[in-house]
């Protein structure tokens, strides 16, 4: 596992990422997959709201989302994830 943490750093650096930013990167991708994959064995069905309960928008919105609600999930994490290391990064360049 070290040894894949060194891969990772190194290639972190190498694509022009100062020190201080390689592990918060790192920590936040880790969190964005293990979270996610948290998320997959989750049932589909997050709550179970009744008719008494007041919250219509959020008894709405995951039927708006409909099948596959954790990929949609993992892919908006992934892409505000990727948008912020190429900011990182070419802010640096």
């Amino acid at each position: 596992m070290l040894e894949q943490y060194e891969r990772a750093v190194t290639l972190l650096l190498n694509a022009g990422f100062a020190a201080g930013e390689v592990m918060p990167l790192l920590i936040a991708l880790e969190n964005l997959v293990l979270g996610s994959a948290l998320d997959l064995a989750a049932p589909e069905k997050m709550w179970e709201l009744t008719d008494g309960t007041p919250t219509p928008r959020l008894a709405e919105a995951p039927a708006a989302v409909g099948e596959g609600r954790a990929d949609r999930a993992f892919e908006v994490g992934l892409t505000g994830f990727l948008s912020l290391a190429r900011a990182t990064r070419v802010a640096r360049t």
